[in-house]
């Protein structure tokens, strides 16, 4: 099937003798005078322009470096003074509760070392009968 495929194409695309006259009026339909095309003289860059665009890209990475760095620096000041202030709170919590532990302490401790009240005699008013 292929090989009829390729027999076809190679009959649609033989060559074809142009009729007579046909490069002439060609020719004929083309302007007498061409448009002129406008050029451009590219010149190369300047000394100075070419170190200059040398230099950028390096500049560029050590500006870009330089203010990574900076801000690394500074987000680490930042986040170290969140921590210290993070452990002042509790260490003035952590105080506060050795403080009210302390009185607790101090209270069951009175209360345990308290001597114990003397037994009262009994109220003869009060008609207690012990008997």
């Amino acid at each position: 099937m292929s090989e009829d495929f390729e027999n076809q194409l190679r009959r649609a695309l033989r060559p074809v003798e142009p009729p007579s006259g046909f490069a002439e009026r060609v020719v004929a339909a083309l302007p007498e005078r061409a448009p002129r095309v406008a050029t451009v003289a590219v010149l190369p860059p300047s000394p100075r322009v070419a170190a200059w665009r040398r230099l950028t890209a390096p500049a560029a990475l050590a500006a870009s470096l330089t203010l990574a760095i900076l801000l690394g620096q500074h987000m680490g000041a930042e986040r170290a003074q969140r921590e210290q202030q993070a452990g002042l709170a509790a260490r003035r919590e952590l105080m506060e509760a050795l403080r009210v532990t302390s009185r607790k302490l101090d209270l069951a401790y009175q209360a345990v070392n308290r001597p114990a009240p003397e037994p009262q005699p009994p109220d003869p008013t009060r008609g207690e009968d012990h008997s």
